[in-house]
C-alpha cells in the first residue's frame, strides 16, 4: 500500500505550504493555484479598494483629523460628582477602615519627616 507524500506537510516542504496558504507570498504557479483554491470562497473586505503604494513609500500617508466629543452631564450625575467631591474634601461617609489606613499613612509620613 503506497502513501501519497505529495500532500503531507514535513520539514522539506514546510516553506512551500507556507507560501501556498498565504503565510508567505506564493512564488510559483502551483503555490498560487493552491492559494486561489484555498481562498476561493473568501469574501475579501478590501476587494474594491485601491492602495496608493507610491504615497506610502514617499511618506504621504493620509492624515486623520481629530474629533472632540462633548459629553453632557445630567443633573443626577452632577449631584453625584459633587457629593463625591464633598466626601473627598471633608472626609464624610468614608468607611472607618479607609480612614484608619489614611491616618496610619499620615502618621508614618510625619514620623519619617521628623527624623
Amino acid at each position: 500500500m503506497g502513501t501519497n507524500n505529495k500532500h503531507k506537510i514535513n520539514n522539506q516542504n514546510l516553506e512551500e505550504w507556507f507560501r501556498s496558504t498565504g503565510f508567505l507570498f506564493p512564488t510559483n504557479e502551483l503555490e498560487l493555484a493552491r492559494f486561489d483554491k484555498l481562498y476561493a470562497d473568501y469574501d475579501f473586505k478590501l476587494k474594491d479598494v485601491s492602495i496608493d503604494a507610491k504615497s506610502i513609500v514617499e511618506g504621504k500617508i493620509c492624515s486623520c483629523g481629530t474629533k472632540v466629543l462633548h459629553i453632557k452631564k445630567s443633573d443626577e450625575l452632577k449631584s453625584e460628582i459633587e457629593g463625591l467631591r464633598m466626601v473627598a474634601r471633608k472626609g464624610q461617609e468614608v468607611p472607618k477602615h479607609i480612614l484608619d489606613k489614611m491616618t496610619k499613612k499620615h502618621r508614618k509620613n510625619n514620623d519619617s519627616e521628623e527624623e
